[in-house]
């Protein structure tokens, strides 16, 4: 009997609002006693009453029950793909529930105490309160995060730390650790782009590494960037600005430190091959980013190149939770996405595509420990990469192998000449805010220019209905499936030719 292709479609996560908060709670509350029991078992190894062997036995018991629920959680995410699409809505939801009763006291106070401290910041800080659900979620997090101190990141830097066109070695920043570089070759094909990636998440430095090679002279000249994703989970800031304040940050369409860093080392890049500060938005680029990279990649793909100070021609975005924006006709995208990793769906979008971007999905199967974390590695996707230009070698026809083909042609080609440099990029930490929590929100910078696409995931269903034009390859594990979605009529419906 031949073998039967079906597409591997993930209603949770295609139409999110057909399922209802209860179902989400429903599937999550067997995780919940395990929770509670450890962290009560954390607390009591705090008490002073008892004795030190009894403390040491009860935080023994704790990290291992609370290792346990960590891995049964990872199992039920791993093994129910869409259930991470319906508990960042529950999270959004719930915050928004949080927002309305915030908006009725600030609206009280306005009406009692116009003149008071407290209601002239209720009346600045109303207007600017999120309509959208996971706008809410993002943006109190990110005012909280302010105004108890945990984020107070300053000014960001970038320096070059290794140039192939140096004689001698470059010292790294004044106090920092000399980065740990072993992948000095410029990449020669999509795969060498994610390795490169997986290489700089090794290597030691305070702030985030950065690799851009420089492929090509005159009118044939091109940049390819790798970038890595977020560093650290801590909400509390550090030297390196690829953290949970930067992935808030672009997720809401305000600019970043590491965005505003990358783009910082990339100028400093051409300007030291030669460039006029006039010549930087014209130059062609290419984007490999992981996770967050692939994030901030997307957003500057959807700018336009004089206001992001660079143009982003192609991306290869890899477990990149960037489907809230939406790129430019112009730009060529392929986004690899497991069907597992969890990251992806954090933007709190359903797996639908405002655009052109062709999204290449592949079925994992469960490791024995730690399989979100094996889901998300940049070594995984980096082999999923390598798979995906082998698929086209065999397959070179339809979209896939187009926008492969539009990647591939920004790497090195016979006898070019190229430059590789890495970069560090780094911010201050200032001291803690003492703001109280509305502050931070009225002083947020929003980024006009970024714009996050709103899709109609409210719930209950509506009755207007998705477009959807699916192909895969045999849904084994391992297997590639390509997906493009068109919710937008005013956007041009491509047939699918996969």
């Amino acid at each position: 009997m031949a073998h039967r292709r079906t597409p591997r479609i993930y209603a949770p996560r295609r139409v999110p609002q057909s399922f209802s908060p209860a179902y989400t709670a429903m599937r999550l509350i067997p995780l919940v006693p395990a929770l509670l029991a450890s962290g009560a078992l954390g607390l009591v190894s705090e008490l002073p009453a008892l004795s030190e062997e009894m403390r040491q036995k009860a935080r023994h018991a704790s990290q291992s029950m609370g290792d346990d629920s960590s891995e049964r959680s990872q199992r039920l995410f791993f093994d129910e793909p869409g259930l991470d699409t319906l508990f960042v809505r529950f999270l959004a939801g719930s915050a928004q529930a949080v927002s309305h009763v915030a908006k009725t006291v600030m609206r009280a106070r306005i009406a009692l105490e116009p003149d008071s401290p407290m209601g002239k910041r209720a009346a600045q800080a109303l207007p600017l309160v999120p309509k959208r659900a996971y706008d809410t979620l993002m943006t109190g997090m990110l005012s909280i995060g302010t105004a108890v101190g945990y984020i107070h990141s300053g000014p960001v830097h970038a320096q070059v730390i290794a140039d192939s066109a140096e004689a001698s070695s470059i010292d790294p920043p004044a106090g920092h650790a000399t980065a740990a570089l072993r992948r000095w070759e410029a990449p020669q094909s999509l795969g060498d782009l994610c390795a490169d990636i997986d290489d700089m998440y090794w290597s030691m430095t305070d702030g985030n590494t950065v690799k851009i090679t420089r492929v090509g002279e005159g009118e044939a000249r091109r940049w390819l960037v790798s970038l890595p994703g977020t560093a650290h989970m801590d909400f509390e800031s550090n030297a390196n600005p690829a953290d949970m304040e930067s992935n808030i940050r672009e997720m809401i369409g305000i600019e970043s430190n590491m965005r505003s860093g990358l783009v910082m080392a990339i100028h400093d890049a051409m300007k030291r091959d030669g460039l006029n500060p006039q010549e930087y938005a014209t130059e062609p680029v290419l984007i490999c980013g992981h996770s967050q990279g692939g994030l901030i990649a997307t957003v500057l793909a959807s700018m336009n190149p004089k206001t992001a100070g660079l143009d982003v021609q192609v991306i290869l975005a890899t477990g990149a939770p960037a489907r809230r924006y939406r790129i430019r006709p112009d730009v060529t995208m392929v986004s690899l996405a497991h069907d597992q990793d969890v990251i992806p769906s954090m933007d709190g979008t359903p797996a639908r595509q405002a655009d052109h971007r062709v999204t290449i999905g592949r079925k994992l199967v469960r490791p024995r420990r730690q399989p979100l974390y094996y889901a998300h590695s940049s070594a995984t996707y980096t082999e999923t990469a390598r798979q995906l230009e082998r698929m086209v070698k065999v397959n070179p026809w339809g979209r896939t192998a187009s926008a492969v083909a539009a990647l591939q042609d920004f790497l090195p080609q016979d006898d070019e000449v190229t430059r590789v440099m890495f970069y560090e990029i780094w911010q201050d930490v200032t001291t803690p805010t003492s703001f109280e929590t509305f502050d931070p929100v009225v002083t947020l910078a929003k980024d006009d220019s970024v714009t996050p696409v709103e899709f109609d995931v409210s719930w209950p269903p509506s009755s207007s209905r998705a477009t959807v034009s699916v192909a895969s390859s045999d849904s084994d594990e391992g297997a590639l499936l390509t997906s493009t979605v068109n919710d937008f009529p005013s956007l041009e419906r491509t047939p699918n030719d996969e």
